[in-house]
């Protein structure tokens, strides 16, 4: 009687690989037929909930002190999302002379266009927004902005822990 049936559990969906693979699909979609790095979709995938921060549409998740620290451990989960993603037709991977790229999938738009609750609208306004406002910026210019951002998120934070997109 005190057994709890561990299939009977709801499944997990925040802090996931389906998670950022959503939020990726969305974003790949905004910026079709771009290619991004995973460097690049890491740091967009951190700032579409966060855009109140870089003086966009107001964000989409709370204000915390460990936001320096978010950013830093994403890439393994966002990875994880892509490649979940793949598997299903809704994320393409090509290998560049510059490492892997990735574009969103021949499903990707028909998928995104279905997904219409408020979150969903929302993501996808601040993709648009972040093709449109941020997406331009070049690598070094980019890593700029996420230094700058970091400074003041998290001031303790040293030199030598801040990512190089």
């Amino acid at each position: 009687m005190g057994h709890i049936d561990s299939s009977r559990r709801r499944p997990r969906i925040f802090n996931t690989p389906f998670e950022t693979g959503l939020r990726s699909v969305i974003l790949l979609t905004a910026c079709y037929p771009d290619l991004l790095s995973l460097h690049r979709l890491v740091v967009f995938d951190h700032l579409i909930v966060h855009t109140g921060d870089i003086h966009g549409p107001p964000s989409m998740h709370p204000q915390d002190r460990s936001r320096a620290a978010e950013i830093l451990v994403r890439r393994g989960l966002v990875n994880s999302g892509l490649a979940l993603m793949e598997t299903r037709g809704l994320v393409a991977r090509t290998a560049t002379p510059d490492g892997f790229r990735y574009r969103a999938g021949e499903e990707a738009g028909s998928f995104v266009d279905l997904l219409s609750t408020p979150y969903a609208e929302a993501l996808k306004e601040r993709a648009y927004w972040l093709v449109a406002n941020i997406f331009p910026l070049t690598d070094d210019a980019l890593a700029a902005l996420v230094r700058s951002r970091m400074d003041e998120w998290a001031p303790e934070f040293q030199a030598d822990q801040r990512p190089a997109f």
